[in-house]
């Protein structure tokens, strides 16, 4: 997982992004879903379970929760929602892994939570209300009292990336990008990776 991360950089999210247009579709405003797209291209062939549900369908309305990927007991989300569901993020993860509610083979001991740092939300100009790493590390501070899940927090950098056109943003993106070179250098925020 963590290699899958370190392995997309500027270029593999442009080609994504604008991929997503053939075909007569409009391009999305920001890069956010190109790069789930390619989470989830990079999972799914390393054996990752992608949004697999928390609650079976006996818990009604709660079936709908999912999470992202899941593997080895190990829940990942990757989010670039709205920043009031910063915590949520967490949340979700903590019921994967303490709710007896939650189907076995979708119970997770250790959760891995993956933002858009500053640098990619202005680079793939994300709407403005996307909740951002430095944010969810915020969070994370605030919350760990009530969360006896291991959660590691992962910033997705574009420190060092070209400036890219491809994106149009919206009237609530952060237009500025500093010019800077290809790949992000994520090899002091990642630790090694455990799992394919």
């Amino acid at each position: 997982m963590v290699q899958v991360a370190r392995s997309i950089g500027g270029d593999d999210i442009v080609q994504a992004h604008l991929s997503s247009g053939i075909g007569g579709r409009r391009l999305r405003a920001g890069g956010q879903a190109a790069v789930n797209r390619l989470f989830r291209e990079r999972l799914a062939p390393l054996g990752w379970i992608q949004e697999p549900r928390l609650f079976s369908q006996s818990e009604g309305d709660l079936r709908k929760w999912k999470m992202d990927f899941i593997k080895a007991r190990i829940g990942v989300e990757v989010s670039f929602n709205h920043f009031e569901a910063v915590p949520w993020t967490f949340t979700r993860l903590n019921i994967a892994g303490e709710s007896e509610k939650v189907m076995e083979e979708h119970k997770i001991d250790v959760g891995v939570a993956f933002f858009a740092t500053d640098s990619l939300k202005k680079w793939a100009k994300m709407d403005g209300t996307v909740g951002t790493f430095e944010m969810a590390k915020a969070w994370l501070e605030m919350m760990r009292p009530i969360m006896p899940i291991p959660i590691l927090v992962v910033g997705l950098s574009a420190e060092g990336w070209a400036p890219s056109d491809a994106f149009r943003g919206t009237r609530k993106s952060v237009s500025a990008v500093e010019p800077v070179a290809p790949r992000a250098d994520l090899s002091g925020e990642l630790p090694a990776d455990p799992i394919d």
